[in-house]
């Protein structure tokens, strides 16, 4: 038999087991996540004969249309299996019960971020379709040395609040198909990026505010997780951001629409449902956004 609830007290041993096994994280990874951005009355469990089998979480975010409507929406995050109950439909019971959860809070959709693209095909059969994209690019230190700079202007990279970076991040991403999220996610965010001696920043070139998202992989590596500023200043910040941040290599995430002269392949990223009481339709067209996603 099986029970699904929400989380309690003193579950988190077996939450953090479930994760290590199933997504590899290293224990200070999976601690600081329980330390800085856990709840449990966002997480929802599958107990079988009353041990913890499987789990997800479920992060309030919004979904703003490029009309500027916004529908409540919940991100699931980190859906976990332990690998002895894999392949007995617990998680499609633990997203059916999580979803119908949400609708009675009024939330019209939930969009996830498959882990591997073995994935998608499952959540396919769950109902979800891709609708947000990104541009992923890996860039040398010296590929852009020699990006060309059209229109010689200062860029100013400085540390933001999570208030102010998510201010500036609906403006620039205004008019278009994407995620917002609550500025206590920007919060944990920011927290994930100093964790790697990063952090999230204000992009100030004339009168244009961009912001940029950064964690550092290693000391030749830089993923560069979130950039947002008109297209015609991207190179000027790319070469700012190697000043600043010194690597071998830089990964590179982009808006589909942003970033062309970069290089780089269009790749779907995130999935989304849609309430079957909802008016909004979405389709592929629309290249949605959905951005850093705590990956």
């Amino acid at each position: 038999m099986h029970e699904i609830r929400l989380a309690q007290k003193g579950e988190t041993v077996r939450q953090k087991e479930i994760w290590k096994l199933c997504f590899g994280d290293s224990d200070s990874y999976i601690d600081f996540y329980y330390a800085n951005r856990y709840k449990e009355d966002e997480t929802a469990v599958l107990l079988h004969d009353g041990e913890i089998a499987a789990m997800l979480t479920m992060i309030p975010v919004r979904t703003v249309t490029p009309d500027k409507r916004s529908y409540n929406t919940v991100m699931f995050y980190a859906i976990a299996t332990h690998p002895k109950y894999q392949n007995l439909g617990f998680a499609t019971h633990l997203m059916d019960f999580s979803n119908q959860c949400l609708m009675a809070r009024n939330n019209e959709l939930s969009v996830l971020v498959p882990a591997s693209r073995q994935l998608y095909d499952y959540y396919h059969k769950q109902g979800y379709q891709e609708e947000f994209y990104i541009r992923e690019a890996l860039l040398s230190h010296d590929r852009v040395e020699c990006l060309p700079i059209y229109r010689a202007c200062q860029c100013t990279i400085s540390s933001i609040t999570p208030q102010e970076y998510n201010r500036r991040r609906n403006i620039q991403l205004s008019g278009r198909l994407f995620i917002s999220y609550n500025d206590e996610d920007i919060a944990y965010q920011q927290k994930l990026s100093q964790q790697s001696g990063t952090d999230i920043y204000a992009l100030d070139i004339e009168d244009i505010q961009g912001c940029l998202t950064v964690e550092r992989i290693s000391s030749e590596k830089v993923l560069i997780k979130e950039i947002l500023l008109p297209e015609g200043f991207m190179n000027v910040a790319i070469r700012q951001i190697v000043q600043q941040l010194p690597a071998k290599e830089y990964v590179l995430r982009t808006p589909s629409h942003l970033g062309g002269e970069l290089g780089g392949t269009i790749r779907p990223f995130g999935m989304s449902k849609v309430s079957r009481e909802s008016d909004l339709l979405i389709t592929p067209e629309d290249q949605g956004y959905l951005g850093f996603a705590f990956d």
